[in-house]
């Protein structure tokens, strides 16, 4: 006796209409702006709590503490994003979140690309973060990081670069190793990882050399300088291609830009502002340069001149890295 078996066929996924796509889409961000909100207001109003506590106790309030506080200027900077997200998902629109047929085939070929130049990038301030740790931030910063005062009276030129290498403590690596793979893996995927790493070197030093003219008595660590460079070719990119990009893709490059912007007002005691505009503004150059208007034009084609010189960009950030950790441990 033989059995003849029939394959059984697969029941097809089930379809869903514009409008319950765009109301789950609303759904999913309303939750993480309510996490955000919640998670955020805790923070406030533990500092607030514990602020009032000690004027209670006879202290005299100074409510410039709060802004020297990271924890505090995080949880004021996520609770504002909850609430703008709660904005965004109520006022969020089937023409927000449609791509055009260009946009999904422009976005199909770009991921395969892998990140390569970025992942060497935050191997390398990795590395250096690993040396400060083991010899101390503080000695680690007098080594190696952008002391203005050296720089000008000693010739010490090279700590315009060990400075964007260096980072003071766990959450100022963490948050600028999340923004530079997120804009760094953007970048190779929409344009070249040549772009990045000379974006990233050239904004790294307009940062430093703004900060030095309008700070120049003051030490600057970490490389958000070389990010906020990614952020204004992205910008550039973002408006030039819009037509091949995800409907909402300006907006929220644009939303970015200014919670960056409102993030260094508040923290203006913490972050080098000067070191961030110097760095956007470079990378907005260089976008507006190198970036086709032409959309038939592919912006990720690149010449050899190009790729020799994102090359020699990354080799020249993994040295100073290099001669970074040597300056923290003693070796140099």
């Amino acid at each position: 006796m033989s059995y003849e078996f029939q394959p059984r066929e697969e029941e097809p996924a089930p379809q869903i209409t514009a409008e319950e796509y765009l109301a789950d889409q609303k759904r999913s961000i309303r939750k993480k702006s309510w996490w955000g909100v919640g998670i955020g207001g805790f923070l406030v109003a533990v500092h607030l709590g514990w602020l009032l506590i000690f004027g209670l106790l006879g202290a005299k309030l100074d409510l410039s503490i709060l802004f020297r506080s990271i924890f505090f200027i995080i949880g004021l900077f996520v609770f504002v994003a909850g609430l703008f997200g709660l904005y965004y998902a109520r006022t969020l629109s089937l023409k927000d979140i449609i791509p055009s047929p260009e946009a999904i085939e422009f976005a199909r070929r770009s991921e395969a690309t892998t990140p390569y130049y970025t992942v060497i990038l935050i191997g390398s301030i990795v590395a250096v973060f690993v040396a400060q740790i083991s010899a101390g931030l503080e000695e680690s910063i007098v080594a190696a990081g952008f002391v203005k005062p050296d720089f000008i009276e000693k010739g010490e030129y090279w700590r315009i670069l060990t400075g964007g290498a260096l980072h003071g403590g766990l959450l100022h690596i963490y948050f600028n190793s999340q923004a530079l793979y997120g804009f760094g893996s953007l970048m190779e995927f929409l344009a070249d990882r040549a772009h990045v790493a000379v974006v990233f070197l050239l904004a790294v030093l307009g940062g430093g050399f703004l900060s030095l003219v309008f700070m120049p008595e003051a030490t600057s660590i970490g490389a958000s300088g070389g990010i906020m460079g990614l952020i204004g070719y992205m910008s550039i990119y973002a408006y030039r291609r819009r037509a091949q990009l995800p409907p909402d893709f300006l907006k929220n490059m644009l939303i970015n830009i200014g919670f960056i912007a409102a993030f260094g007002v508040i923290a203006y005691q913490l972050i080098d502002n000067f070191a961030h505009l110097g760095g956007f503004v470079v990378g907005a150059i260089y976008g507006m340069v190198q970036i086709p208007s032409d959309l038939t034009a592919d912006p990720r084609r690149t010449n050899s001149i190009i790729n020799v010189l994102g090359i020699i960009a990354i080799a020249v950030y993994i040295a100073e890295a290099v001669f970074a950790i040597f300056r923290i441990t003693g070796s140099a």
